[in-house]
């Protein structure tokens, strides 16, 4: 698991759109969907339903969300704080 993987996940469940959340991360759709696929295969787990009108968080999703995003808020505050160090 790979902190891009997470981050790529998080824009999706906020924007419930691979189009958007890959213009929120500044990356091509494909490439936003290969680090979540990526991420899916690594859990083992499926962890957002799509078609090609609709994308949604599966069960799993749901059930991951807070914890991918306090772990991308902390690594966020750890690079954070150690750039302050100087």
């Amino acid at each position: 698991m790979e902190l891009i993987q997470l981050r790529c996940f998080l824009a999706v469940a906020d924007e419930l759109h691979f189009g958007r959340a890959a213009r929120r991360l500044d990356m091509l759709p494909a490439s936003l969907g290969r680090h979540l696929k990526n991420l899916e295969d690594g859990l083992g787990i499926t962890l957002v339903t799509r078609t090609t009108r609709h994308v949604a968080l599966s069960d799993a999703g749901r059930d991951l969300l807070q914890e991918a995003r306090r772990i991308v808020e902390l690594a966020d505050g750890l690079e954070v704080r150690a750039r302050n160090t100087h």
